[in-house]
C-alpha cells in the first residue's frame, strides 16, 4: 500500500484542484504528500520552487504538510514515473482537465503516466467535489466481462481490505440486448463478486444495468450509491470492448464527482 502521494502540477489552475484531495489520501494513511512539477532546463528551478510554494500557501492549510519538488527532465512522464519510483510506496494523484474524446483526453501527461507507471493513478476530473478523498465507502468497479478489465480486481481487493471500503461490481449492459432475466445478466458480476468476497472476508455488492451509453450507465450510479472512488482499466486501443476503451474511461472522469482509479495493465491474452 502507499505512503506517499504525488500530485503532478503544471501551469493550470485545475492541476491544484487535486492537492487538497491527495492530501486528504495522504492523511487517511499517515503518509507524505509530494507536489512536484517538472521543467526541462536547472536555470528554472528556483522560479518554479517559489511557484510551487506560492500556490500552496493559497490553498491554506492542508491535511498534511506537503513538501514542493521540482523535477528537471526533458520528458514530464518520465520524471513523474522515476520519481514515484524511488520513493517506498507512493501513488500519483492528479488533475483532468476533462476535454475531448479519446484516451490521450484524459490529459495527454495523464495518459503518458499511465504508460509509465501502469496505475495505479488517482484521476481527479473537473466535477470531482471538493471534500473528495476518502478511501473509505463505496467503491464503483465497472467490468465487462473482459480479463482486462478484471485486472483492476486485487487493487479494488487491497484497497477495501487495506481501508474498509465496500466495492459495487458493475456490469452495464446494452438496452437493446434480448436476455432471458436479469438473473442471468447478472451472473458473471455475481460470480465476480462472490470470488472478491472469499478473497477479502468484507462484503462485496453488485449490479447490472441495461443502458447503451456505459459510462453515463456508470455515472449515474456513482451518484446514487455516494460512491468514494470508481476503478477501472483504461487501454486506450481501438476495437476493444467498450468499457476498456478510452472514451468510456475518459468520459467517467469527465463526469465522475469522485475520483477515478485508472490502472493499465500488462497486455492480457485473450
Amino acid at each position: 500500500m502507499f505512503q506517499h502521494v504525488v500530485v503532478p502540477i503544471d501551469d493550470s489552475e485545475a492541476a491544484w484542484r487535486a492537492v487538497p484531495i491527495a492530501a486528504r489520501m495522504a492523511s487517511a494513511v499517515d503518509g507524505k504528500l509530494d507536489v512536484v512539477t517538472v521543467v526541462d532546463r536547472v536555470g528554472e528551478v528556483e522560479n518554479e520552487q517559489m511557484t510551487l510554494r506560492t500556490g500552496l500557501e493559497r490553498l491554506g492549510k492542508l491535511s498534511v504538510d506537503a513538501r514542493a519538488d521540482v523535477l528537471v527532465h526533458d520528458s514530464i512522464a518520465t520524471a513523474i514515473a522515476e520519481h514515484v519510483e524511488s520513493l517506498n510506496g507512493a501513488i500519483v494523484v492528479m488533475s483532468s482537465h476533462g476535454h475531448g474524446r479519446s484516451a490521450s483526453v484524459l490529459g495527454s501527461t495523464t495518459d503518458d503516466v499511465l504508460r509509465e507507471l501502469y496505475g495505479p493513478v488517482v484521476v481527479v476530473g473537473p466535477q470531482v467535489a471538493d471534500d473528495a478523498g476518502a478511501l473509505d465507502g463505496s467503491y464503483v468497479v465497472p467490468l465487462d466481462g473482459s480479463p482486462l478489465a478484471a485486472a483492476v480486481l486485487p487493487i479494488v481487493t487491497a484497497w477495501s481490505v487495506e481501508f474498509g471500503g465496500t466495492p459495487w461490481l458493475l456490469e452495464v449492459i446494452d438496452a437493446n440486448a434480448v436476455t432471458p432475466s436479469d438473473m442471468q445478466d447478472s451472473a458473471y458480476v455475481a460470480r465476480r463478486a462472490r470470488e472478491t468476497k472469499r478473497t477479502t472476508g468484507h462484503e462485496v455488492q453488485f449490479e447490472a444495468v441495461h443502458h447503451k451509453h456505459p459510462a453515463q450507465a456508470i455515472t449515474q450510479f456513482v451518484e446514487q450509491h455516494g460512491a468514494s472512488l470508481v476503478f477501472a482499466t483504461t487501454h486506450g486501443r481501438t476495437g476493444m470492448s467498450r468499457l476498456r476503451s478510452g472514451s468510456v474511461a475518459a468520459d467517467i472522469v469527465r463526469h465522475a464527482r469522485c475520483p477515478v482509479v485508472l490502472h493499465r495493465p500488462p497486455e492480457l491474452p485473450g
